[in-house]
């Protein structure tokens, strides 16, 4: 999709650059804390900034990751690591097995509907090593309501918290971990920094000067602290 190509290639603002890649530590930490098997083989799918892919490549664990946008495809694949170009579900044949942990960032609202969300997760689930874990974090629609769809028109499965639950365990899994975050607060603290940025940016403010603001940069700001949902699920030994 273009819009996806868009948002690869688009100016970053080094502030947003820090705390998406401080987001992604916190997220993999995570995902490592609640994989059981030692050998560390890293699943991606939506691999976005290969911000995951730095961290595997750091700690010297296998990684793999699946794409739709050429261009994060070529980039990542220029840094050495190795990506499966498509959309997801399905995933592809030639996808290694026994994968120990699989992340699944900010993916599935983009599903077109629960059924495909389902067959996601499950194929997900089918390449895990027992005790694998699969870590997913996605906007909590219960707090993002109208902006949820006003950011990004390929937003089409609103994800709450029970919503996510139910579809991790209805494909197997056990759900160990369940929080949301905002910028880099997570757990509870989260909640007055998601507060504070409804308050400083609401919608009818958005609504009299974000056309006008150059390249919606005081949205866009906006929405990296919104809370997002957390969930960690674990495959059964």
């Amino acid at each position: 999709m273009t819009i996806y190509e868009s948002y690869a290639t688009r100016e970053r603002v080094r502030a947003g650059v820090a705390l998406k890649r401080r987001q992604s530590r916190r997220l993999f930490e995570y995902g490592l804390a609640h994989s059981q098997p030692r050998a560390r083989r890293i699943l991606e799918i939506g691999p976005g900034d290969g911000d995951i892919a730095r961290l595997c490549a750091d700690s010297g664990y296998a990684y793999e990751a699946i794409e739709g946008s050429a261009g994060v495809v070529t980039a990542l694949r220029r840094d050495g690591h190795t990506v499966h170009q498509g959309y997801a579900p399905p995933l592809p044949e030639t996808l290694a097995q026994g994968f120990t942990c699989c992340f699944l960032l900010h993916v599935i609202e983009h599903m077109p509907s629960p059924a495909v969300a389902a067959q996601l997760i499950e194929e997900i689930r089918a390449r895990l090593r027992p005790g694998g874990a699969l870590v997913v974090a996605c906007p909590d629609y219960a707090q993002w309501g109208a902006r949820f769809y006003d950011c990004d028109y390929t937003h089409t499965f609103p994800v709450t918290r029970r919503r996510l639950r139910q579809l991790l365990s209805d494909q197997g899994l056990s759900v160990v971990v369940e929080t949301r975050y905002s910028g880099i607060w997570f757990g509870t603290s989260s909640w007055l920094l998601a507060t504070m940025v409804r308050m400083a940016y609401p919608a009818f403010v958005d609504g009299l000067i974000g056309a006008h603001i150059p390249g919606d940069v005081v949205n866009r700001g906006a929405l990296a602290f919104m809370p997002n949902l957390l969930a960690v699920a674990v495959k059964a030994t």
